[in-house]
């Protein structure tokens, strides 16, 4: 039977969604703008409601979810994941139903006219029915990778690395090193112990390890010792098991500052080693072609 349920309840969720976007003057998610403009597209589609209803249902579900987590101001993080998990399972809709559709017509007499026609529509149901496969499995890969890149940064969060536009930054600061030194003291380890072990639990990060120094004394002294530092921490994680390929380090001396050198408690926070650590990469899932 056509599903109309979908149909009818559609307008509701988007209408509720604008009136509710419209009066909290709240920025729109694109990612959500998209799973919506996607889900109603494929509801739309006659051949969907007939043959997929099953797999409309659970992409309205998901696609609810994600409104409501957008409704409550959860990460925004949260709800990119849920509106792209709607947005696919909507696309496995429309994928399964074409499948359904044209096995349909091959056991349809009245449409298939010559042994020629049955074969070219066996070989595209058996193509659709790969790539539905394909892209059902692609689904359950990402949802799979965003969770893990959730526990990532979980635990980096645990370890006080902030969020930047170079990625999740951990500031070291000046405890590490005594002074003008380039050897690691003895109970700093503990602190590099943590990360080491975050890198060896996920072999897919990557880390940029930089060393910063006042600008007291020398400079192009600081820009040696900067990079001594940066390149004793590295070390020390290639000695608990992390692939030194993985990991870059550099001294940038006196030309990265964070606070004034005026001062003694901003060379104190300039004299640092930070730890940027590089984002998992994705796996894209398009739709496919007509």
């Amino acid at each position: 039977m056509k599903n109309s349920s979908n149909k009818t309840l559609l307008p509701l969720i988007i209408a509720a969604t604008l009136v509710v976007s419209g009066c909290a003057g709240k920025k729109p998610n694109t990612t959500l703008e998209a799973a919506k403009a996607t889900y109603e597209r494929v509801s739309n589609n006659e051949i969907v409601n007939k043959h997929s209803t099953e797999d409309l249902n659970v992409a309205r579900l998901k696609l609810d979810s994600a409104i409501h987590a957008w409704k409550d101001k959860e990460p925004k993080s949260e709800v990119d994941k849920r509106a792209y998990i709607a947005e696919q399972y909507a696309l496995i809709a429309e994928h399964r139903s074409r499948l359904l559709y044209n096995q349909s017509t091959i056991t349809d007499g009245k449409l298939l006219r010559t042994k020629v026609q049955m074969e070219l529509r066996e070989s595209e149901a058996r193509k659709l029915a790969a790539q539905s496969a394909e892209l059902e499995q692609k689904v359950r890969l990402r949802e799979e990778q965003l969770q893990q890149q959730l526990a990532e940064l979980e635990e980096l969060k645990a370890m006080q690395a902030k969020d930047s536009d170079r990625g999740m930054v951990l500031t070291l600061g000046d405890v590490l090193f005594d002074t003008n030194e380039a050897t690691l003291k003895p109970d700093a380890t503990n602190n590099l112990m943590r990360v080491a072990d975050f890198l060896r639990k996920y072999p897919d990060r990557t880390v940029v390890i930089e060393g910063h120094t006042d600008n007291t004394g020398d400079s192009q002294y600081n820009m040696d010792l900067s990079s001594r530092r940066a390149m004793a921490v590295k070390n020390m994680l290639a000695s608990q098991g992390v692939d030194s390929n993985r990991v870059t380090a550099r001294g940038l001396g006196e030309h990265s500052p964070v606070a004034s050198n005026a001062n003694s408690a901003g060379r104190q926070l300039n004299r640092r080693v930070d730890l940027i650590f590089t984002e998992t990469e994705s796996v894209t899932i398009t739709a496919i072609d007509e």
